[in-house]
């Protein structure tokens, strides 16, 4: 019994017939060869005792004797008593062609291989023909049978947690199909009033018709007819309704969805778009459903015991189905294909953008090729897709097809920093053809010369890194090749130049090499060959056994007469002992910080109170659906009268004229001189004035100006601004640096922005900077790498092993040649300290 106790139009009775004293197949001793195969395959794949294909309850044979009707020309027909009324007669059944009449049963359409005829009580007479192609399979037809099902219904499968015996890709359908057998018809009877009396099967030719099963439905619709799929909220009163576990005897629950939020007045209103923050959760769960019309679904809520049973066809046409308080609701019913444009406000044009679609349950729309449901396991990111702050995201050009439901939808679109965030409520009327969406540019530092780039991106094609970078406003992607044990991504991308530049925005394929104890370093704008091998040193960079065969200088020594830049990425992790010796050799042009990482910034300034000139620069290192590209990013200024070229944005990183930020856009000027320049004083310094500013689409808390690895000027705002500025005199008495540094504000959804400048250089007569205890650490990771490379690392030969030590070595020689020397300049200047006072350190000493 499936029907709803009120007994509404939709719902479903059935009667299940016993057949076991008509079942003749198979006998004892087939007769010969093909008979006994087709005997073993009933036994082998043919289930038994009650079963449920495709929701319809079936009785079929018990155990391993006779389990069919075998109907053909040499054997009598079967008639079976039934006494009831039908809509539909729900046969399990297939045709068998003998291998020498195969060539007489030509797959000509509509050839009749039986017949089932139902006589009613009052006399009367339908008879439905089975034929080859439409009721049952046939052995030259090309596919399945055409108004009958194979055995096993379809299986929804999570592509991001999918079955074990299911390979990965198999998974990304997000469905699997077993087929089986024998098929599943649902024969409609014409005269549903009128009482059946009986069923009388005929075969009607050599190749046998057999039947393992019949059942009796009562319904609204064909039970093997589904409806489209639908997502469906759940209304229960002031309580949330998540699902604890969701069923349906009629069709496939092919999902359960948590949205974050319903999308409402605080949806629109709320200060989460545009930022990677997730939001709180408040939302309801919501299901998608693919079912007969007459189906059931069943839905146990957390917390609850008892299931609520609700009408799909119902809910599904009406707009809701009832189950005592509670209501199933759907989603969405209607849609229709259309375009969507985005539009910049500033050109007029439509242009790329990353959006998300929901409706008023929060249930995400994805737009036709995205997937609703996004992957974002590690290497199973394939599409233009993405999710940030826990909602699903789809990378679209400015113009798109796509099928969108009709009524109220909500959009969130984004477009790099540069762009308002948009969250809007637009209403798709039936017949619309076109919905355009604004996003607004509320800064353009394209026109002043900045290009923005992300130096670290993996695994997705050229082509999608542009769509992508196109969206998020984003000018120069560096799409990196690797080694991962024994799988190598992107190398087939590789070409040595550059790969994609059209409509302002570059691809350019280079390498990230690695080593898991020296560390990383990235090969960007490799021209001809690319720089090999790109990891070594075994797991978990290389394979297991691989050698450390060349160290990160050598890497980047290699790039650099190839035309490169070498940047260290996400600095100062994975670059477990190396970083001083190709950074203290000049050969690292920039380092890839998280400026909101405070540990990582203050590693940076290690280097640069040194006098090592390094810059800062931002990338992603995109490796799954879960990091937006570009949402970690470069900006480097390019002269405003030079061509944006890949060239001229890597001349603007070796200059230093860089920022790194994930949001904040900041800028900074010394005494005129800008970002990456250099400025002479004498040896006693001077005084500078600073001009800092930084403004956001989020607000900011505190904008400072940095001398030195010490703040020297500060504007805050407890309240949160979107643009501040810091304008100042300072006193500089040596050489260094000054550099500016942002934050957003705590509390708010954007409190992780931060932004950093690289430095203004300051040097004072012919001093360098210098820090005692900042060298001392770089020494000792020096000295660790030597005993490495000494005691533990598997080397290709001793050649090769004496060679890397030596790199070290020399490194080792000038951080103890300047801690040498620096000790000496402090002891001469105690003593000048100490004559311009009258005193000798001899004399001191006797007292």
């Amino acid at each position: 019994m499936m029907a709803q106790e009120s007994g509404r139009k939709y719902g479903a009775r059935t009667r299940t017939i016993d057949l076991s004293q008509h079942f003749d197949f198979p006998p004892r001793r087939p007769r010969d060869t093909w008979w006994r195969e087709l005997a073993d395959r009933v036994r082998s794949r043919y289930p038994t005792g009650h079963q449920r294909p495709w929701g319809i309850p079936f009785k079929m044979a018990e155990g391993s004797d006779r389990r069919l009707i075998c109907l053909a020309e040499d054997r009598p027909q079967v008639t079976i008593y039934l006494n009831g009324k039908a809509d539909f007669l729900c046969f399990l059944h297939e045709w068998y062609q003998l291998p020498d009449a195969v060539r007489m049963e030509r797959p000509a359409e509509g050839l009749v291989v039986g017949e089932y005829e139902i006589t009613y009580a009052d006399g009367d007479t339908h008879v439905q023909p089975v034929r080859a192609r439409f009721e049952v399979s046939m052995a030259e037809s090309p596919g399945p049978a055409w108004l009958a099902m194979p055995f096993n219904v379809y299986e929804a499968v999570n592509p991001a947690n999918h079955p074990p015996d299911q390979r990965w890709g198999e998974a990304q359908q997000g469905q699997r199909w077993e087929g089986g057998e024998p098929l599943v018809y649902a024969m409609p009877n014409p005269n549903p009033d009128r009482r059946i009396e009986s069923l009388t099967l005929r075969g009607l030719c050599a190749s046998p018709l057999v039947v393992a099963g019949l059942t009796l439905y009562k319904g609204s619709d064909n039970p093997l007819r589904h409806l489209p799929r639908r997502k469906y909220g759940v209304q229960a009163g002031n309580k949330p309704c998540r699902i604890a576990k969701a069923d349906i005897d009629l069709g496939v629950i092919a999902r359960i969805e948590h949205p974050l939020a319903p999308c409402d007045r605080q949806w629109l209103q709320s200060p989460f778009a545009g930022t990677e923050t997730t939001e709180p959760d408040r939302g309801d769960d919501v299901i998608a459903v693919i079912g007969a019309q007459d189906a059931t679904v069943s839905l146990v809520l957390e917390g609850e015991k008892k299931p609520l049973k609700f009408s799909l066809g119902e809910a599904f046409h009406k707009g809701s189905s009832p189950s005592g308080k509670a209501r199933l609701q759907v989603l969405g019913r209607r849609r229709q294909w259309m375009r969507l444009r985005i539009i910049d406000r500033s050109t007029g044009q439509p242009t790329p953008a990353r959006v998300h679609m929901c409706g008023s349950a929060g249930e995400y729309i994805a737009p036709y090729g995205h997937h609703d449901q996004v992957n974002t396991n590690w290497f199973e990111d394939y599409g233009a897709d993405v999710v940030v702050g826990g909602r699903a995201y789809a990378y679209v050009p400015g113009e798109f097809p796509t099928d969108m439901p009709v009524g109220d939808v909500y959009v969130e679109l984004n477009k790099g920093f540069e762009y308002e965030p948009v969250r809007r409520k637009v209403t798709v009327r039936p017949g619309q053809e076109v919905l355009e969406l604004e996003i607004n540019r509320w800064k353009d530092l394209r026109s002043e010369g900045w290009v923005t780039a992300d130096t670290h991106v993996h695994f997705i094609s050229p082509h999608t890194a542009w769509l992508e970078a196109q969206a998020e406003g984003v000018n120069v992607v560096n799409l990196l090749a690797s080694q991962w044990g024994r799988l190598f991504t992107n190398v087939g991308d590789f070409i040595g130049r550059v790969g994609i530049n059209e409509d302002d925005t570059i691809v350019y394929v280079g390498t990230e090499n690695r080593n898991h104890m020296l560390g990383h370093i990235s090969m960007l704008g490799t021209r001809g060959l690319p720089v090999y091998p790109m990891c070594s040193g075994g797991p978990f960079e290389s394979w297991v056994g691989d050698p450390d065969f060349m160290m990160l200088a050598e890497w980047a020594l290699e790039n650099r007469q190839k035309g490169g830049i070498s940047i260290r990425p996400h600095f100062p992790y994975c670059g477990f002992t190396e970083d001083p010796v190709p950074i203290l050799k000049g050969l690292v042009d920039a380092l890839e910080i998280r400026p909101d990482r405070d540990f990582a910034v203050q590693e940076w300034y290690r280097y640069l109170d040194c006098g090592y000139r390094v810059a800062v620069v931002a990338g992603t290192d995109k490796m799954s659906a879960s990091q937006a590209l570009g949402w970690r990013r470069t900006y480097a200024k390019i002269a405003t009268d030079e061509p944006f070229t890949y060239d001229n944005w890597a001349n603007a990183v070796r200059a230093g004229r860089t920022i790194s930020t994930n949001g904040p856009l900041v800028d900074l000027k010394v005494e005129g001189s800008h970002i990456g320049d250099s400025i002479q004083l004498p040896e006693r310094g001077g005084t500078l004035e600073v001009h800092a500013t930084a403004e956001c689409f989020q607000p900011l808390s505190r904008l400072e100006v940095v001398c030195n690895g010490k703040v020297v000027a500060a504007e805050e705002a407890e309240a949160g601004r979107r643009a501040l500025q810091v304008k100042e005199k300072i006193r500089v008495t040596g050489s260094g640096w000054i550099a500016a540094r942002c934050k957003g504000l705590r509390g708010d959804p954007g409190q992780y922005m931060a932004a950093h400048t690289s430095p203004v250089y300051i040097k004072c007569g012919q001093t360098r900077a210098f820090d005692g205890p900042a060298a001392q650490h770089m020494l000792a990771l020096v000295e660790g790498g030597i005993e490495y490379l000494n005691n533990l690392a598997v080397v290709f030969d001793e050649r090769s092993r004496k060679r890397m030590v030596k790199l070290f070595n020399e490194a080792r020689r000038e951080l103890k040649g300047r801690l040498v020397v620096e000790a000496k300049h402090v002891h001469h200047h105690a003593d000048a300290l100490y004559h311009h006072h009258g005193h000798s350190r001899k004399a001191d000493h006797r007292h």
